[in-house]
């Protein structure tokens, strides 16, 4: 398919999500903001798939995720903080659907997705407040691991 082609495509079916997601919006009773960020982060996972440009996928899955989360708010879903958890569920997203849909993926998802997911358990906030006034040791532990590699190294050769 050529690039005129696949761009047209992908308009297409852009202006047609955003279209039907503000309809609904307009539509139906109990829809709002969440279902805007679903609308437009939708807009750019359609365009990712039909360009497989990564730099689209990013937004499509943070906004997809958003979206989720705030919808979630709501619901029987809820648990801890549902905004974090569709944020952080976006991250890791981006992560999957790049290694699904392109065979290769950027590790560096995995970090803030871990991270908002972690933050988003109310049992986990405990642990992170205490990593927030003990960062320090963070250091020191990243330290020893990297004096032991070192060490390891120096016995192999």
């Amino acid at each position: 398919m050529n690039d005129r082609k696949r761009v047209q495509i992908s308009a297409g079916l852009i202006l047609i999500t955003i279209g039907l997601g503000f309809y609904l919006i307009d539509r139906v009773a109990g829809i709002g903001q969440e279902a805007v960020l679903l609308v437009i982060g939708a807009a750019f996972l359609i365009s990712y798939f039909a360009r497989k440009n990564f730099g689209l996928l990013v937004p499509g899955c943070i906004l997809t995720g958003l979206g989720l989360g705030n919808l979630g708010r709501d619901s029987f879903l809820a648990f801890g903080e549902s905004s974090l958890l569709g944020l952080g569920g976006g991250f890791i997203a981006i992560f999957v659907i790049a290694k699904l849909y392109e065979g290769k993926s950027h590790w560096w998802p995995l970090i803030p997705g871990t991270i908002m997911l972690l933050m988003a358990i109310p049992s986990a906030y405990g642990l992170f407040e205490y990593l927030w006034h003990h960062w320090p040791l963070i250091l020191v532990i990243v330290g020893v691991l990297i004096l032991f590699g070192a060490f390891r190294e120096g016995d192999a050769r």
